[in-house]
């Protein structure tokens, strides 16, 4: 799971246009700490997916929309 919520977390950074730097600043973590959130290799607390979700404008349930979830929601929607 975690690996799944690093790869949607960089996803809407990058789609938002944001650097590890500048992500990690907003956060206040090192870019090291996001890079190993995003690569699935530490899980975020509550607080930081809080604050993730706001930096990124979106709601909470979007980081842990699964792209076969989204797929099927096109397909049957």
């Amino acid at each position: 799971m975690s690996l799944l919520l690093g790869k949607r977390i960089r996803g809407l950074r990058r789609l938002k246009c944001f650097t590890q730097k500048n992500m990690a600043d907003r956060l206040g973590i090192s870019v090291s700490m996001l890079s190993n959130i995003e690569r699935g290799k530490k899980y975020p607390n509550i607080e930081l997916l809080k604050k993730m979700t706001e930096i990124l404008q979106v709601p909470q349930e979007e980081l842990f929309v699964l792209p076969e979830m989204q797929q099927m929601k096109r397909v049957n929607g």
